[in-house]
């Protein structure tokens, strides 16, 4: 991934609590914690646009069957 850099950020403060709660509880820094859910985040993410992707190509495949399906017919008659 490369070296880290240092950034400064403002968080709603109920969130930093939740922060610091999970950082004792799973003994992790708040910089490893943030870090993890901007991954987590950027896979979500990832994940919705294949599947937004999926379904437009499905989409335009039943069209084109559909297409060639008509073209087919006006053969056939």
């Amino acid at each position: 991934m490369g070296s880290k850099l240092k950034v400064t950020i403002t968080v709603d403060e109920d969130l930093v609590n939740e922060i610091d709660r999970l950082s004792k509880e799973y003994r992790e820094s708040r910089s490893h914690l943030i870090e993890e859910a901007i991954k987590v985040w950027r896979e979500k993410h990832l994940e919705k646009e294949l599947i937004n992707g999926y379904i437009a190509m499905a989409n335009e495949d039943v069209e084109t069957a559909e297409a060639n399906m008509e073209a087919g017919m006006e053969v056939l008659n």
